[in-house]
């Protein structure tokens, strides 16, 4: 899945040299910063715990808003059919199983998904909770007039057949899906309640006072007030159908909006955060310096940053041997060292080492071992010639290009110097362009007419499913990259639950992008956390769902969060 575009800030900017040698410094003096907060010893009821949230969500309704921090405070406010865990497993929700072949759950052509649904469970009003909230919801969210986030798995739905004892909905799809139970995971595409939406019409709910103040739920905590530019406050939920288990074990959550990162590295420095997410990564040392907090950016997070390639560049689209080589000069480690400050993760493809099936062991990734004489030698071969000023050219056509990203983000600002001065090595000059997040995720990867852009670097987040067809398929908007062996491995993968099958499709497709260069990725890039010691259970998710993935778990040392 894209990674939604969320807004970047400006940052002090560093040198290069300067920013490495106090980098490994750092690292020798403070050790790993990709640990989290597991728990230690017996849960403590009560607390307050505080949050700074760089960016207001826009809605708090399932599937309303692309932000991931919408998605955040959803995983709060409303319980799903399923669970994602923070490493990425489905587990049951208020579905008293996760579907699979062996359960019965998936029919044999994927084509029919069923949920049984767990009795009693209530909304915070005490209307029951069943499968007729779920079918409207389907319902809803392919209406045009609600305006959903995606559709992308309810518009395969044909038909829903809900049971008499309303505990149990089987979806028939269009076209088998093996990734539509995915689609039902964690509280931003939890059931809606039917009882509060279906006498509204879909166009103005997400205008009505309900969008950002819902007032029925069913998750772990409910809302207490949003106060707009200022926070979001949450309290615990005794309707929760978890709550005679123990859940939640804090009595609130404050989300404050502070959209600068200085104030959250301010707030932090003054101890009066619990915990903070989506960091500026280029204030990792300042970070590693707060003795209360601990750094949190598991290097295994399923989200990469990544270069792509508009091959509608005639020169870039018609010479795989120019992507090629760049590939060749592009040096991760480098880029983790300087660029992500230490807290990157080696990747080779899309799919990190904890996603099986999806990914490859033991292929040959040219980013992990850079070849700067292997790659000139590569141009050599098929007559790109230097000129006087460095750059090659062949038939009147020079390796010239312009490379853009997000403005305001000093990692990628270096992660391009380094490029920069890497591709220069063999012959290949780049032109950097940067433009604002709204910008860059909206006309610029749309207009992919030659001279708008060559080359651009962004994060992308894989889902709990290891189906990637959105990145590189035929007809994705952001990117006119199609070749239809890919597709065919695509659907080969979306189209089998069974993960051997599944996996040879992924080796396949991993093939191709290392043959074919239709994107470079350039290392893993976790997310940057920090939460205090006196907090534990706080596992951000690797699946770029964000820190709120357990909040039903946190707790702090005697029952005080800061």
């Amino acid at each position: 899945m894209l990674k939604r575009p969320r807004p970047r800030f400006l940052m002090m900017s560093f040198s290069i040299v300067a920013m490495l040698m106090l980098i490994l410094s750092a690292c020798g003096a403070s050790g790993s910063s990709t640990t989290t907060n597991p728990s230690a010893g017996t849960p403590v009821k009560g607390g307050t715990w505080v949050d700074d949230f760089s960016q207001e969500p826009t809605s708090l309704l399932p599937n309303a808003a692309s932000q991931t921090f919408a998605v955040m405070v959803d995983i709060a406010l409303y319980a799903p059919l399923v669970y994602g865990t923070a490493q990425g497993q489905l587990q049951p929700g208020i579905a008293t199983e996760v579907p699979t072949l062996a359960n019965g759950g998936i029919s044999a052509d994927l084509k029919t998904w069923t949920y049984h649904l767990r009795p009693n469970v209530v909304w915070t009003d005490g209307k029951p909770l069943n499968a007729d909230d779920v079918d409207f919801t389907w319902k809803l969210w392919n209406n045009p007039k609600f305006g959903a986030n995606t559709t992308v798995a309810v518009n395969d739905i044909t038909s829903a057949d809900v049971s008499a004892d309303k505990l149990t909905i089987a979806f028939h799809l269009k076209d088998p899906l093996v990734s539509f139970g995915t689609f039902w995971a964690d509280g931003g595409f939890a059931p809606m309640p039917a009882h509060v939406f279906s006498s509204m019409d879909p166009a103005s709910i997400k205008k009505s006072a309900e969008n950002l103040n819902p007032s029925v739920v069913s998750g772990p905590f409910k809302m207490v007030e949003n106060v707009s530019g200022d926070h979001i406050t949450l309290q615990r939920n005794p309707m929760y159908y978890r709550a005679s288990e123990g859940f939640p074990y804090l009595d609130k959550v404050v989300f404050r909006i502070v959209t600068d990162q200085n104030t959250i590295l301010k707030d932090l420095q003054a101890g009066t955060l619990t915990s903070a997410w989506f960091l500026d990564v280029s204030k990792t040392i300042a970070y590693e310096h707060l003795q209360p907090y601990k750094v949190v950016a598991d290097p295994t997070s399923y989200n990469f940053e990544a270069l792509y390639f508009n091959t509608k560049n005639k020169v870039l689209g018609n010479n795989v041997e120019v992507r090629h080589a760049m590939a060749m000069a592009v040096d991760q480690q480098a880029l983790i060292d300087v660029a992500r400050r230490g807290l990157g993760g080696k990747l080779c493809t899309e799919h990190t080492s904890t996603q099986h099936p999806g990914y490859t062991e033991g292929i040959t990734c040219p980013q992990l071992n850079p070849d700067i004489a292997g790659a000139n030698a590569l141009l050599d071969q098929h007559g790109w010639v230097l000129g006087s000023d460095g750059v090659r050219a062949k038939n009147g056509q020079r390796l010239e290009f312009q490379y853009s990203t997000t403005s305001g983000r000093l990692d990628r600002q270096d992660a391009q110097l380094i490029n920069q001065a890497n591709w220069k090595k063999i012959g290949i000059k780049v032109d950097i362009q940067n433009y604002p997040s709204s910008t860059l995720f909206g006309p610029f990867l749309l207009d992919q007419k030659p001279g708008v852009w060559d080359i651009v670097e962004y994060t992308t987040g894989n889902g709990y499913d290891p189906d990637s067809a959105p990145l590189l398929m035929c007809g994705v908007p952001t990117n006119p990259y199609c070749n239809p062996q890919l597709d065919a491995q695509y659907k080969a993968e979306q189209s089998s639950a069974d993960p051997a099958v599944r996996q040879k499709a992924f080796d396949a497709i991993h093939q191709i992008e290392l043959t074919d260069f239709p994107l470079i990725v350039m290392y893993g890039s976790p997310d940057v956390a920090v939460v205090s010691k006196v907090a534990h259970n706080y596992t951000p998710s690797l699946v770029s769902i964000g820190e709120t993935i357990n909040i039903w778990n946190w707790w702090c040392d005697g029952g005080k969060c800061s």
